[in-house]
């Protein structure tokens, strides 16, 4: 089963996915860091292709009380609209 750690290169997010990963399911490691990024949506929708799961770890790089609301804000948005849309006519990005 594919899926996909939002912060997955994270402390949290590491840990999950190399536990996931033991147990044989095809793992992603979503963040900046490998290309994916959910403020801005940058390969957001390309990372979903094909996924059973998202699992959302990510903390704001902020811990200021409007930031940390706009980051949650934006990036679930983000999250909600790459999953809600087929890659194609003929697929659908997650399962």
């Amino acid at each position: 089963m594919k899926i996909v750690v939002i912060g997955g290169t994270g402390l949290i997010g590491s840990k999950l996915v190399t536990r996931l990963g033991k147990q044989g399911h095809e793992m992603v490691a979503a963040s900046p860091d490998t290309g994916v990024n959910t403020l801005t949506g940058d390969g957001l929708a390309d990372a979903l292709i094909g996924a059973s799961v998202v699992i959302d770890v990510a903390n704001s790089p902020s811990f200021e009380d409007i930031a940390v609301m706009r980051f949650f804000e934006t990036s679930t948005r983000n999250l909600l609209a790459a999953e809600r849309w087929p890659a194609s006519p003929t697929t659908s990005r997650c399962r």
